[in-house]
């Protein structure tokens, strides 16, 4: 996962902190638990969450797991990454997958 700066001390706190208080149901090696169940963020929880902070942000576009998955492939490839690291990153059995991402990209 490219992570760098901020982010990956945010991260290492969380791990470090958050994440360990959250736990109810002893260790797993899932990164994200939900803070009431302390079990894996499923994705249904994911969505509420994303929701959540579409609505604070007051953002009229529809918006989900897909739409934060593309956003981020669409970023990384802007910023510099390599399409084949982002096939990889994504889980991309094919690139031509990850293509979409360059007419993305292209547009904004």
């Amino acid at each position: 996962m490219p992570l760098a700066g901020k982010n990956f001390t945010e991260l290492c706190f969380y791990m470090d902190y958050g994440r360990p208080q959250l736990l109810q149901d002893g260790h797993h090696s899932y990164l994200f638990v939900d803070a009431n169940k302390g079990r894996p963020m499923n994705k249904q929880s994911l969505y509420v969450r994303i929701m959540g902070l579409a609505k604070k942000a007051k953002l009229h576009k529809k918006v989900g797991t897909h739409t934060l998955r593309h956003s981020i492939a669409t970023h990384l490839l802007q910023s510099g990454m390599k399409l084949e690291r982002i096939q990889q990153f994504l889980g991309h059995g094919d690139l031509d997958s990850t293509q979409i991402y360059t007419h993305l990209a292209a547009q904004a």
